[in-house]
């Protein structure tokens, strides 16, 4: 038979490795716990983060279209103005003749490069909108040195227990933490009564007959004596639910870390309707404006360039080439094409936006 000695030996060593492997069970889930919590955090704010680069980009897509195509009609512009104005290979028309195309022309060139910029302005701006608000409110939730060093539990922490935790006798000797406090839910069914602040703090013998008299006290004031609460005061083995006093730590860097803590307990949910809508609705009100009047001085400035055709193609048709029904066609169906844009995309009645 095994001497007491042996006994208690062979008790401790199994207490250490039974606690032991537990803890280090309980740790792998409060990190897997945290890592898949930091996760679906991360896709949401993805989401958002998203959210802020689709509305910015709407501007942006659009604009970097009406650019080349403004670009393209300066050039065409410089080039009637410098190289294919009339009068240069054959005798001038009359000056009031040559002002009404030449006239045409300078308005469009004034309002497509009054376009371009607005068309930059606005760009940069969404640009920049979106950048302010991902890199300053829609960030990612990276979390801070506190919560990394809660959550990463190593198998030395273990050892940092009390001596009673980690050598405690599985049914033999009870947990050491109060069990968390009971949901809303339990406390509504009558199922959990108010939070008990009984037990024992420190391990050991010693603090079990220290606490267990004023605890048993209290609770004997408070229940009339019932003896399911003098059971939980008194840690009795079987008959009292408990925690790892490691549990019982957690809970409390909870209360008093709420939105800092590993759990990211006292982090609510973002509510509806969510806050970078209204953040980058407040940023569209820096450059829409100039979006809009963008498409209005691109829509005056290409009217001008088609009118200017209109008068420049006759005189050149009639006055160098000699083709007088050219000069007509040219005329009518230029006129005609100006007319159809100012009925389709300004007169409200037929279309119009303006």
């Amino acid at each position: 038979m095994l001497g007491g000695g042996t006994l208690i030996k062979q008790a401790g060593l199994f207490g250490f490795g039974y606690n032991r492997v537990n803890y280090k069970f309980d740790q792998g889930q409060r990190w897997a716990r945290f890592t898949a919590g930091r996760a679906n955090e991360l896709k949401r704010s993805a989401m958002f983060r998203e959210d802020v680069s689709d509305l910015a980009a709407v501007s942006v897509s659009k604009l970097k279209v009406y650019v080349p195509v403004l670009t393209m009609s300066l050039g065409y512009v410089l080039t009637v103005l410098v190289e294919a104005r009339s009068g240069l290979k054959f005798p001038g028309p009359p000056t009031f003749a040559s002002g009404l195309y030449l006239n045409c022309l300078a308005v469009a060139f004034a309002f497509m490069t009054l376009s371009i910029w607005l068309c930059w302005h606005a760009a940069m701006r969404a640009q920049i909108a979106m950048v302010q608000l991902r890199t300053r409110k829609v960030r990612l939730p990276v979390p801070s040195q506190r919560q990394l060093d809660s959550a990463r539990k190593i198998l030395s922490t273990y050892e940092e227990q009390g001596v009673y935790d980690m050598f405690r006798l599985p049914f033999l000797m009870p947990n050491t933490g109060n069990t968390p406090p009971a949901s809303d839910d339990e406390v509504k069914d009558g199922k959990s009564k108010k939070e008990s602040k009984t037990g024992y703090d420190k391990a050991g013998l010693p603090g079990i007959g220290a606490k267990m008299k004023e605890k048993v006290k209290e609770l004997a004031e408070e229940t009339g004596g019932s003896k399911k609460e003098l059971a939980h005061a008194a840690r009795m083995p079987g008959t009292t639910s408990g925690v790892p006093s490691w549990i019982d730590k957690e809970v409390a860097a909870r209360d008093d870390f709420p939105k800092a803590s590993p759990s990211a307990f006292g982090n609510e949910a973002p509510p509806e309707p969510y806050e970078h809508f209204e953040l980058i609705r407040q940023a569209q009100k820096d450059y829409w404006c100039a979006e809009a009047y963008a498409r209005v001085t691109f829509l005056i400035g290409k009217m001008h360039l088609i009118q200017s055709f209109a008068y420049w193609l006759p005189i050149h048709n009639i006055g160098e080439l000699g083709l007088v029904w050219g000069a007509v066609i040219c005329a009518s169906s230029l006129s005609a094409g100006v007319w159809i844009m100012f009925r389709m995309d300004v007169l409200p009645s037929h279309g119009g936006c303006f």
